[in-house]
This record gives structure tokens, C-alpha cells and sequence, in this order.
């Protein structure tokens, strides 16, 4: 009879602890979706709201960087660098300070992110490329060693003044280099084509690597990620990068 009431006590106290410990499994569930439905919220509002609206709301574009960081290490860094500086040797632009060929909002950010640039998807930037100038005989070599020289005097580096007028006449002329790069040389967004007054370059802003520009042309790519990211992967990726540009160290000359 002892031995059995013992057993009954020990089986009373063993049904307590397991319900006690249902109950807190229960509580971690609820507590688990309670969270994950808050996660998933935010998510969809992240994919919802104006782009631009939610760099205005602290929480919501924490979310995206949260999200956006770890994706741009994964996806970007390895060409535009762990700090958005960019790689001249391969012409992948310099995202810091806003350096952005096709305009630094983040709709336009995100319009590059998803399509690309020259990458074969039909909504991808390519509406233009730097041409070959010299090697199709738009210009002669001399005029491309003149049209360099106007454009390190716009960079602030001390130059040729005979050759600079001679480039000067060149770059709104024969070479229609103003079609693309504008008249106060600052780039045309519509098209991607880069400032020509410095401090940051594509390939680099020495005579000879601007001379290549001319001689040879220039036909930069980037991949269009639509089939490769999630909305909220491609969202939390372009607040990253808008935010993160706006806010990069100083660029210096390269």
C-alpha cells in the first residue's frame, strides 16, 4: 500500500511537470509566431510603402538595414568592395557619397538592382555605352590626347592650356562628347554616363586610362537580380545602399 501510494505521488508529481512544461512550450510558441507575424508584417511593409517614405521612418529602414547588409556582403561586395569603393581596374562605380551613374533615389537605385545594367534583361539600362572613339575614326588620337587634357582641367589638375582649347572644340564638336556627359561635363543620369569633373572616375582619372576611355570605349555591365532575390530582398537591399552611400567616409581622387 506504501509502496503504491509512493507511485501514485511520484506519477501525480511527474503529470504536474509535464503540463507545466507543456504550458511554457505553448508560451514559446505563441510568443515565437507572435514574433514571426511581426517579422512578416514588417516585411510586407517594407515591399508596400514608398521606398523614399520609409528612409524617413527609423524603424522601418532599420529593418531594411538589417535585412540589406548581410545581402550586400553576399551579392555586391565582391565587385563594388566591402565599403562601396568600387573597383576601377574592372570600372564598377564608386557607390560612396552618392556616386551613382543612373541617379541616387532609391527608385532609381532599385530599377538597377532589379534589371541591371546591360545585362540582357529588356528592361535593363542600355541605351548607350562609351564608344571607341578614336578606333572607329570619330576622332584622331591627337584629339583624344586634347579632349583628355580639357577634361583634367575640369578635374582641377593642372594642364596644357593649348590643348585644352583644342579639346574644348573637340568635346562640343566632332567628338559629341556633350550629347552624353552634358555641357558642364557633370554626366547625364538618363543615360548612365559618368561626370567628367572629378573626384571620382570609373576607370580612374589619369591621362592615360581617360585616353583608353577614348581610344578603346567602355561597355560596363551589372547583373539584374529580379529572378535572383526576393521583393524584400531586392527593398532591404537598395535602402542599404541608398543609406549607406549617403553616409560613406569622404571619396578622394583615384
Amino acid at each position: 500500500m506504501g509502496e503504491r501510494n509512493s507511485n501514485s505521488s511520484v506519477s501525480a508529481a511527474t503529470r504536474k511537470i509535464r503540463w507545466r512544461a507543456a504550458g511554457v512550450a505553448l508560451s514559446l510558441l505563441a510568443i515565437a509566431g507572435a514574433y514571426w507575424s511581426s517579422q512578416r508584417r514588417a516585411g510586407e511593409r517594407l515591399v508596400r510603402a514608398d521606398p523614399t517614405q520609409i528612409l524617413e521612418d527609423p524603424a522601418l529602414l532599420q529593418r531594411a538595414l538589417n535585412l540589406g547588409r548581410p545581402l550586400y556582403q553576399e551579392r555586391c561586395a565582391s565587385c563594388h568592395g566591402a565599403a562601396l569603393q568600387g573597383n576601377p581596374a574592372r570600372g564598377v562605380p564608386n557607390l560612396a557619397k552618392n556616386a551613382w551613374l543612373y541617379g541616387s533615389d532609391p527608385v532609381a537605385v532599385e530599377h538597377t538592382i532589379l534589371y541591371g545594367i546591360r545585362s540582357g534583361h529588356p528592361k535593363a539600362h542600355n541605351v548607350t555605352d562609351m564608344p571607341a572613339l578614336v578606333r572607329s575614326g570619330q576622332i584622331s588620337a591627337d584629339d583624344a590626347r586634347d579632349v583628355v587634357e580639357l577634361i583634367e582641367s575640369w578635374a582641377g589638375v593642372p594642364s596644357d592650356s593649348a590643348m585644352t582649347e583644342r579639346g574644348r572644340a573637340v568635346y562640343y564638336g566632332k567628338g559629341n562628347c556633350v550629347d552624353c556627359h552634358a555641357g558642364d561635363a557633370r554626366g547625364v543620369t538618363d543615360y548612365g554616363a559618368p561626370a567628367l569633373t572629378g573626384p571620382t572616375w570609373l576607370y580612374g582619372g589619369d591621362r592615360q586610362t581617360l585616353y583608353q576611355s577614348v581610344l578603346n570605349g567602355r561597355h560596363g555591365t551589372c547583373p539584374a537580380w529580379i529572378d535572383k532575390l526576393t521583393p524584400l530582398q531586392i527593398r532591404s537591399l537598395t535602402l542599404y545602399l541608398v543609406s549607406t552611400s549617403a553616409n560613406a567616409p569622404t571619396i578622394t581622387r583615384n
